[in-house]
């Protein structure tokens, strides 16, 4: 069942970085940079599913080579395709040097709550935070074809993150084939309504006057 769930995660990530890109436009400056970050952080999510497929042996530097990919994924990517459909649906673009600032902060939290034995808590209080970062960015929609798609993927990716994930927060709940599979689902869903909010995007400027 884990082995299922791993492949259909590698594939959701795969459909989900495919959708961001099919545009009939060149993309812009900012919506190449939500590409681009978006396709970098399911490549992690990916690279995660990946790692646990590949990596049978058991000796301290493959579980660390694990260890390392889980975290990339939990502590790094999802949280930040949270923040990037966030601050798109207020309208705030970042720079791509701006938001990797935001990915090694998003590192140095880790290490800091980890230090401070306080991992625990703070993967639960991230897991709260990029689940309701997804949910109120396309709540903000008013487009039916981006708000409700959207949603859906977003409630998932929430089950999947926060109830059955590694940063559940219910840990009796924790169930990582299932967690994955969720993700799976929720990513090629989030692939789709982020094309569509790249393609309103465009659609957009294209309209507006240029000064």
């Amino acid at each position: 069942m884990e082995i299922v769930a791993n492949v259909a995660l590698i594939l959701g990530c795969a459909f989900c970085a495919a959708q961001l890109f099919r545009q009939p436009e060149k993309l812009n400056e900012h919506n190449k940079t939500l590409a681009m970050l978006i396709t970098l952080s399911v490549g992690f999510i990916a690279a995660a599913a990946i790692g646990q497929l590949l990596i049978s042996e058991h000796n301290q530097d493959t579980q660390t080579l694990q260890r390392l990919l889980s975290n990339m994924k939990e502590y790094v990517a999802i949280p930040l395709i949270g923040s990037l459909l966030l601050a798109t649906s207020f309208s705030k673009f970042w720079s791509r040097a701006g938001w990797g600032r935001w990915m090694l902060a998003l590192f140095a939290l880790f290490e800091l709550f980890r230090r401070a034995e306080l991992g625990g808590h703070y993967a639960m209080v991230l897991a709260g935070l990029s689940s309701a970062a997804l949910i109120i960015a396309f709540a903000r929609y008013s487009q039916a074809e981006i708000r409700v798609p959207g949603l859906i993927g977003a409630l998932l990716a929430s089950l999947a993150i926060g109830v059955y994930g590694p940063l559940s927060l219910l840990p009796e709940y924790r169930n990582e084939a299932l967690s994955h599979g969720l993700l799976a689902i929720s990513l090629a869903i989030l692939g789709v309504a982020t094309g569509l909010i790249i393609a309103l995007n465009q659609k957009q400027e294209t309209l507006s006057p240029r000064v």
